[in-house]
């Protein structure tokens, strides 16, 4: 055991009230610069959202006017099919209209579903283009 006095921790640290003025003042320094990179960030992300955001709604516009179109291109298609029923003298040239009928909507239903998807597609990957890209700068940033 020692006979040296137990000194006082501000003693044992060379603690003054400069020093701790000092390092508090390195602390806020620190916290403030800290502070001002994560609000810059999140104003980046918000900015980001919002981007992927319009992107989302304006497809979404394009989305139902292409839905539109085809549920109007269907209505007519089955108008149509209905104006020709009008002319039908007999079960048997009912068979060959309906199957034509049939045969027509198959298809234009598979073209349509087909468009839908692919735009469907087109809108979610120009969607997260925005976020993508924050990600990737996000995690250069940290690394």
């Amino acid at each position: 055991m020692s006979n040296d006095p137990i000194k006082n921790p501000a003693e044992l640290f060379n603690l003054s009230g400069a020093n701790v003025r000092e390092i508090a003042e390195k602390g806020v320094a620190q916290t403030r610069e800290a502070f001002e990179k994560l609000n810059a960030s999140a104003k980046e992300a918000a900015g980001t959202l919002n981007a992927s955001a319009s992107v989302v709604a304006q497809g979404l516009s394009e989305f139902n006017a292409k839905a539109f179109e085809a549920l109007q291109a269907n209505t007519y298609s089955t108008l149509d099919f209905l104006s020709s029923l009008t002319s039908v003298k007999s079960p048997g040239e009912l068979a060959p209209l309906q199957s034509a009928f049939a045969e027509k909507q198959f298809k234009a239903l598979a073209e349509q579903a087909k468009d839908l998807t692919a735009l469907a597609q087109k809108i979610s990957k120009e969607a997260a283009e925005p976020l993508k890209g924050q990600i990737e700068k996000t995690i250069k940033s940290v690394g």
